[in-house]
Order: C-alpha cells, then structure tokens, then sequence
C-alpha cells in the first residue's frame, strides 16, 4: 500500500492514524506537539526535497516500508521510485542529489555528517534555506523513526 506525500499541514496525511493513534488518543498534547512540529518544518525547507529525503530515511529505517507516492507524477515519481539508487540514477538534479547525500547521512549516522555534505548543500541553496533543510530533515527521521517503532510495537488494534 502507497503513501501519498502530504500537504505542508497534512500531519494525518503523512502519518496515518495507525502510526500515532494510541500517542493521540493517550497523550494528545504529545500529539499536538508532534503535528505542529512536522507542519513547522515542512514550512521551512522546500516540500520537494523534503519529500525526496523523507522517502530515502523511510527505506533506509524499513525497507520493506511503503513506498510515498507523490500527487505530482511528473515531478516526483520516478524520483521517488528510485531514491535508493540515488547516486547512479539519471533523474536527480545537483540539489536533489546533495539532499539526498546528506539525508542518508544523517538517517545513517549523524555523527559522521562532514563538511563536504554541508559544502555540497551551500553549493545548491542559500544558506537560509539549508538551515531550514537541515531542520527538516532532523524532524523527518524522528519521526520516520517513531513511527517505525510504534509500528512495530503494536498490531493494529494497538496491543503487543
């Protein structure tokens, strides 16, 4: 089963309600605090690559995770069906592919992050917006994260 990317303040969209259902029926300022900070950092940083980067930590933390599908087929598809060969594949752009590079990294270990991955990011965006990525992207890998676990954790009527 696919996953649409969601709009910048589609929370529900993005995570459905079996991946946090029991964190909003239980602690629902937990959850508000979640949406809230997912909308936030969607707003910061530029949809498409937060996309593109979200799809690539999504495979790296489950890899046998449902694939996102995007709305717009032309853009994001076949990006989207090839971010686990992002290095080779034909299809990314400079700024996709530093994105990408620096996604992996950081879904990997964001104790190896180096300068050369920042470099590659300042090299395609202003420095504002890499900020903003980067922020994204950290928001995006706890949550893949969570949602991951809390996958695993409970079966669909939230039990052990």
């Amino acid at each position: 089963m696919a996953i649409t990317e969601p709009s910048a303040d589609s929370f529900e969209a993005a995570f459905p309600p079996a991946c946090f259902g029991l964190i909003q029926e239980h602690a629902p300022a937990a959850y508000a605090c979640l949406r809230q900070t997912y909308e936030q950092a969607l707003c910061a940083a530029d949809p498409h690559l937060l996309g593109l980067a979200r799809q690539r930590i999504r495979l790296m933390i489950d890899p046998a995770a449902a694939p996102l599908v995007h709305s717009d087929t032309d853009r994001n598809g076949a990006k989207l069906a090839n971010v686990a060969d992002w290095s080779t594949a034909e299809v990314y752009t400079p700024v996709e592919r530093a994105c990408l590079a620096f996604a992996e990294q950081f879904a990997f270990s964001v104790a190896d992050l180096d300068d050369a991955l920042i470099a590659a990011l300042l090299a395609e965006l202003p420095a504002g917006d890499v900020y903003g990525l980067v922020n994204g992207i950290y928001v995006i890998d706890a949550l893949e994260r969570l949602s991951a676990t809390l996958n695993r954790l409970f079966n669909q009527e939230g039990v052990l």
